[in-house]
């Protein structure tokens, strides 16, 4: 028998950090008691969970193994906290989302801290980022992401959400400048602004013509970025056409600053889903988290709308 449980908690934090001194930060309980408690588990076990060096960090063999117990009995922990919860009928505990920066700035910063008047006892943490996450390795709760296609996986549930629009754009002086395009074809004779991570990586521009058909245009841009606010802000300039989300040009359409290409073709929409593991017991918090997310996401979609 492991003496105190909670050295394996504790163990379990240090190998999700990949360090003492990353979990002393994340954890806020001094490196000194993590590598002492840790210790004291190996001790108690009678094998070494993980190789310390000054500079090197790694868990050995049975380490992961016991980790994966260690992982087990604190999701299960979770779950009971997530039960009381439920009766005492107050949302509680930590909540961990993941969702690109376009999402977080323009939606969900507000969504959430809203939320967060209302349920002083969640603690959430929002990270922004174009990356590809490991909802399981990275301990992701809930993220937001958008496809043309279902999501599929045997450890991930993908939720359709809502449905993310685009529009094609530009800003009035660049249209003075160039002419209106009255089809796809013109697009080519136009600067552009691209949305990606280099040049061999950059989005196409999806459209759809009267008959339901998708049309893709390969921009050549003269600037690209995988932050919509930096495109947004370099069209608002009149630097090229871009395709954003509805969200990042909503307000210089209604203004004047941006005006709408070829409304004839409009932009493919995506869906949007909320990913979360499925192998993983859904505690109070997150199940609060989630249906503000279903209820924010519906009230975007345009009356009439599936």
């Amino acid at each position: 028998m492991v003496e105190d449980l909670n050295d394996l908690l504790l163990f379990a934090r240090v190998v999700e950090a990949g360090g003492f001194s990353a979990a002393e930060r994340e954890t806020g309980t001094p490196k000194s008691r993590l590598s002492r408690r840790v210790g004291a588990l190996e001790k108690q076990l009678g094998v070494r969970l993980i190789q310390r060096s000054a500079h090197r960090f790694q868990v050995t063999d049975v380490g992961e193994r016991v980790y994966r117990h260690a992982r087990s009995m604190a999701d299960e922990a979770q779950a009971v906290r997530a039960t009381v919860d439920e009766t005492l009928g107050e949302p509680a505990g930590p909540v961990r989302i993941s969702a690109s920066p376009v999402s977080g700035e323009l939606l969900l910063g507000g969504w959430l801290g809203e939320f967060s008047l209302r349920h002083p006892k969640v603690r959430i943490t929002l990270d922004l980022s174009n990356r590809f996450v490991d909802l399981l390795g990275e301990r992701i709760d809930l993220a937001i992401r958008y496809a043309s296609q279902p999501l599929a996986s045997a450890d991930i549930v993908a939720r359709p959400i809502g449905v993310g629009r685009m529009e094609l754009v530009g800003a009035p002086s660049l249209l003075a400048a160039h002419g209106e395009p009255t089809e796809p074809a013109d697009l080519h004779r136009f600067p552009a602004l691209g949305q990606g991570g280099g040049p061999d990586s950059v989005r196409p521009w999806a459209l759809v013509d009267g008959d339901g058909r998708t049309l893709l245009h390969h921009p050549q841009p003269l600037l690209i970025s995988d932050n919509y606010q930096a495109l947004r802000e370099a069209a608002l300039r009149g630097a090229g056409l871009v395709q954003l989300p509805i969200e990042a040009c909503r307000d210089a359409l209604a203004d004047g600053r941006l005006r709408r290409v070829l409304p004839a073709w409009p932009s493919l929409a995506t869906q949007a889903y909320v990913l979360y593991p499925s192998r993983k017991g859904m505690s109070s918090a997150v199940r609060a988290v989630l249906a503000l997310l279903e209820t924010k996401y519906r009230e975007l979609e345009p009356p009439g709308a599936a």
